[in-house]
């Protein structure tokens, strides 16, 4: 089994509110509060009245807290492209994995905005289990044996069908039962809890077809490796002086 090297799609911490909102505002508020009495001390010895300095005050606050809110704003990293291990990638399975990479990272994303809520302890190891998987088909699709097959490969299909269509599926489905966790409703609960763990059940058997893919892989690079050790062991036999 691939260990679960995700790291090209490791989610970052993410800024909190009080940096992204608070700070923004806060600095808005006192610019804009500065700009009004500057202004409005001069408009009151001029004696043409505070309307003029109140609305200029309210533009400049709102133009540095929208800048500031912009500048600290929580960016999404970089995608991680898809990495060629090889010369000899057919382009179509080249354009097809990088959609299915792209869609691994999208929905990595997505399990980590839902671990940041409020999510019920009951849900976090499905997605934790959601989360592990798309680890292991990511590092799947960057392996030289899996890009050197074409792209109607039944493999090939397979982990990009799991990335691009059944995770994002079952995800949908654990958002829509996560709400009913906490319902008061009779056996709301008890239904909700029955999904998750029917939804499991569908990650684990997406997660046996992704360890057959693996155990393809490694004993093709156990082959590999069996041949070059022949190969060497005729070529070193047959240069030994006797």
């Amino acid at each position: 089994m691939f260990p679960p090297t995700g790291r090209g799609v490791a989610m970052p911490r993410r800024r909190g509110k009080w940096l992204t909102r608070d700070v923004p505002i806060f600095f808005g508020g006192i610019v804009s509060l500065g700009t009004f009495l500057l202004f409005g001390f001069g408009s009151l010895v001029g004696g043409t009245g505070l309307i003029g300095p109140a609305l200029g005050a309210v533009a400049v606050g709102a133009a540095v807290a929208g800048g500031s809110a912009y500048l600290l704003r929580n960016r999404r990293p970089a995608q991680q492209p898809l990495r060629a291990v090889s010369a000899a990638v057919p382009e179509g399975t080249r354009a097809l994995l990088e959609g299915a990479v792209g869609n691994a990272v999208k929905q990595r994303r997505r399990i980590a905005e839902l671990n940041r809520r409020s999510t019920p302890h009951a849900a976090r190891p499905v997605l934790a289990r959601a989360d592990a998987l798309l680890v292991r088909i990511d590092a799947l699709m960057r392996t030289e044996v899996v890009q050197s097959r074409r792209p109607y490969d039944e493999d090939v299909m397979l982990l990009e069908g799991m990335s691009a269509r059944y995770v994002p599926e079952l995800l949908g489905a654990v958002e829509d039962n996560v709400g009913f966790l906490s319902s008061t409703a009779p056996g709301s609960q008890d239904q909700a809890l029955q999904n998750l763990q029917v939804i499991d059940e569908q990650l684990a058997a997406l997660n046996d077809g992704v360890d057959r893919i693996e155990s393809e892989v490694l004993g093709g690079a156990a082959r590999s490796l069996d041949v070059q050790r022949e190969f060497l062991r005729t070529r070193l036999g047959e240069q030994r002086p006797f």
